[in-house]
């Protein structure tokens, strides 16, 4: 299964089963409040299945603060809160992070593995996101997108420096590349791929994104890359090409990706 049509499937499941609680509760008294909370919980759902953890995350923090201003009304005619006011807005407020912050993390994990369903060629073993040969396919969606309808695309680079994990063990380097590699799932839109070049750097393909925006994500990355890896930040490079600015460079990246990719079907070939 594609992970568009997971999506998809997520997100009519969660509409029809609000819809279903909103209908039983119009028999009785209707909550508006609640309402309001029902229609959260949804759209904290939408949220996390289309942008993951982080985009999840921002949206349980807004449906909290949205149903606990829907709150006091309730709160100012009672005096105060009381226990039962206060357990209802807690598990709200539970539901939320819970759908938004643990969903939106199980989502970033099931694109993954579909793809390894999918074809298990096409995850990068150490780092658990795609390889170069799934990670030049969504290049090549990205361009062509942008040649047929000039939809805007762009692409970060990231490369650690060699003295990160020249002197460590297999182990270790393959923790830090793991590591470096959840940072980048976690932090980037579902609508983005991720993958991981034999050559070691980081391939980030972001669809529908002008370079300006690129350029935000790359500053993020950059910082929570080093973090992560604990470096300096000149032993982290972030190198943000976006079309159609950047033509010449993405040309040439995609004609080293696909020299690559010829030589390696050559030796298979010839093997």
């Amino acid at each position: 299964m594609k992970y568009s049509r997971f999506e998809a499937l997520v997100s009519g499941i969660g509409a029809i089963a609000v819809l279903s609680a909103l209908a039983l509760s119009a028999r009785g008294a209707l909550v508006i409040e609640e309402v309001v909370a029902q229609v959260l919980l949804l759209l904290v759902l939408f949220a996390a299945v289309h942008w993951g953890r982080n985009g999840g995350f921002i949206a349980a923090l807004g449906a909290s603060i949205l149903y606990l201003l829907a709150r006091v009304p309730l709160v100012a005619a009672m005096g105060g809160l009381t226990w039962d006011v206060t357990s209802i807005v807690l598990v709200r407020i539970l539901s939320y992070g819970l759908v938004g912050i643990v969903g939106g993390e199980l989502c970033s994990r099931i694109r993954y593995i579909f793809a390894k369903l999918e074809d298990s060629s096409s995850v990068d073993e150490w780092s658990q996101v795609f390889n170069q040969r799934f990670i030049m396919r969504a290049l090549e969606s990205a361009v062509g997108q942008h040649g047929r309808y000039q939809t805007p695309y762009s692409v970060a680079v990231i490369q650690l420096a060699d003295v990160l994990l020249s002197d460590l063990k297999s182990s270790k380097q393959r923790s830090i590349i793991r590591g470096v590699a959840t940072h980048i799932r976690n932090d980037i839109r579902l609508v983005d791929e991720a993958g991981r070049l034999d050559d070691g750097r980081f391939l980030v393909v972001l669809p529908h994104t002008p370079r300006e925006g690129a350029l935000i994500v790359g500053e993020r990355l950059h910082h929570g890359i080093c973090n992560v890896v604990g470096a300096r930040e000149d032993s982290v490079t972030v190198t943000i090409l976006g079309a159609p600015e950047d033509a010449d460079g993405l040309l040439e990246l995609r004609r080293g990706l696909l020299a690559h990719a010829d030589q390696l079907q050559t030796a298979v070939s010839t093997a």
